[in-house]
């Protein structure tokens, strides 16, 4: 719940620059319960075999994240592990997303649940997004519902959600539930739990890189890389339609949040190339963070503006260039941008922090992200990455590298891709992606010509403000859009447009406010 600003660290920049068969192995018992527990309490059981697993399901949880061994020989999506979770009811569901860990504030605003959820852990094969598109493997949360939205014998679309930033270790999945990403499990409880809640079946991949974390040939998951996190969630909708076939449709929705917005989007633009078992029906995206990746090379323009203890923005720059140094580059170069007295520091933080209001080791070792880079670097990619710079790297070949890196980052949205429905909620009082930020979302979302309509929530709700108090629209939309059911009734109050033809956010006194002018838009 607690996201620091994303695109603070350019607002003040703006002064400067006036499918195969399953493989689950199914050897070991026992289930976990992370999740909490409770009886099944939807009801709707009966005839609902089509809902039930098509696999035993009867793999250890701590099988998932173990290391499986070769998996080069699995089709994508087929499902090596799996794990009975918990069982949740109607009533759990709810009292999750009312009350997080943290208080679960923005709480859970809207109907009464009408499901409850039988919960599983997966293991599946999938792919890589480096150069050799080497095998790979991600766990995920799958969610199917005891009360299915159109009845116990009718197949559903398929739910594929994206998560939001919540650090790049193992232990920062979403499927663990760990204490140490406890700031942020609230804001994947308000985007996962409406939609099995009210019926539909979901599935919610941690992203390759997460299970057996740190292990050989298994680089961290890579941070806004286009492809290493869209194969997984093509992959991860192979592997639920494998765990219940009879249960979906051939209809595959794609929700996110946050960074679970980029994630999701970035799956719809990678599908014009990366094959997915069914279609893509409809898109929904809670503030994405939909802009140039450029943005963690601009960070470093002005480091006073974006230090630690004022702005996320540093921390998601050395996540995002570890991760892809590790993936791109190979073991041990995500460090080699990185100071090497600051190197052990920066590694210790990889490998175990998730997302915090604070990170004190960090912060005992430099006031920003600056004090971490090789001097080199900085000078180099803080004023290329920028329209300052305009992606001249003055011949500087390591510059030029990242600079194409972070430009490939943010795709567009192109041909079959274009047409998906698209639904992009947005709210008041943003201070994590704000709206000169979102606007650049608005600007090269009507640009790429996409199907995509928009909702603003005036209430000054916030960043975490749109999963939990606007998700019966979203759900309903998705209902309406693959189900043909009646449209959402819930408000949706849309921008006026520009004279482009594009939402316009504005400020306070009515004056439009402009995509942020150090953001480039390739």
């Amino acid at each position: 719940m607690h996201r620091a600003a994303f695109l603070s660290i350019v607002v003040a920049l703006g002064a400067a620059a006036a499918g195969g068969a399953a493989a689950c192995s199914s050897t070991s018992s026992g289930s976990g319960n992370n999740q909490g527990g409770g009886d099944d309490g939807g009801g709707g059981e009966a005839g609902a075999a089509m809902f039930t697993p098509a696999l035993p399901c009867t793999d250890s949880i701590d099988s998932i994240y173990a290391d499986p061994g070769d998996v080069s020989g699995l089709a994508k999506g087929a499902i090596i592990k799996c794990a009975h979770d918990s069982d949740l009811s109607a009533a759990d569901l709810l009292a999750q997303a009312a009350n997080g860990p943290d208080g679960g504030l923005p709480a859970y605003a809207g109907k009464p649940f009408t499901s409850g959820a039988h919960v599983y852990r997966l293991l599946y094969r999938t792919e890589r997004g480096d150069a050799n598109s080497s095998p790979g493997y991600s766990s995920a949360l799958a969610l199917i519902p005891d009360t299915p939205r159109s009845g116990p014998s009718t197949p559903l679309p398929l739910v594929v959600a994206a998560h939001g930033s919540r650090g790049q270790a193992g232990r920062c999945a979403p499927s663990r539930n760990d204490l140490a990403a406890s700031d942020v499990e609230p804001d994947f409880q308000h985007l996962v739990n409406p939609v099995v809640g009210f019926g539909f079946p979901v599935i919610a991949p941690d992203l390759a890189g997460y299970a057996n974390y740190g292990s050989a040939n298994n680089p961290p998951s890579a941070y806004d890389n286009v492809q290493d996190v869209g194969k997984s969630n093509l992959d991860g909708a192979r592997a639920l339609r494998q765990l219940i076939p009879s249960g979906v449709t051939q209809q595959v929705v794609l929700i996110g949040h946050s960074q679970g917005g980029y994630t999701a989007l970035d799956t719809l633009a990678e599908s014009n190339d990366y094959p997915i078992d069914g279609t893509i029906a409809a898109v929904a995206v809670y503030t994405p963070l939909w802009f140039s990746q450029r943005a963690w090379g601009a960070v470093l323009l002005e480091p006073q503006n974006y230090s630690f203890d004022q702005s996320s923005a540093g921390t998601v720059s050395l996540w995002y260039h570890y991760t892809n140094g590790e993936l791109l580059d190979g073991p041990g170069h995500g460090l080699d941008l990185i100071q090497p007295s600051k190197a052990a520091v920066v590694k210790a933080f990889v490998d175990n922090d998730c997302w915090s209001t604070a990170y004190p080791d960090l912060l005992d070792a430099g006031s920003s992200a600056n004090d971490f880079f090789l001097p080199s670097y900085v000078s180099t990619i803080s004023k290329a990455a920028t329209p300052l710079g305009n992606g001249d790297c003055k011949g500087d070949a390591t510059c030029q590298k990242w600079i194409d890196r972070m430009t490939s980052g943010w795709p567009h949205i192109t041909g079959d891709a274009a047409k998906v429905p698209i639904l992009v909620w947005y709210a008041n009082d943003d201070v994590t992606i704000t709206p000169d930020g979102m606007q650049c979302a608005f600007n090269r979302l009507s640009a790429d010509g996409t199907n995509y309509q928009h909702c603003y929530d005036p209430n000054p709700v916030g960043h975490a403000g749109p999963p939990a108090v606007d998700n019966n629209y979203v759900v309903d939309w998705i209902a309406h859009e693959t189900l043909g059911e009646p449209a959402p009734q819930e408000n949706c109050q849309q921008l006026a447009l520009n004279d482009a033809g594009v939402p316009q956010l504005v400020d306070d006194a009515g004056k439009p406010i402009p995509c942020n002018s150090l953001l480039p838009q390739q």
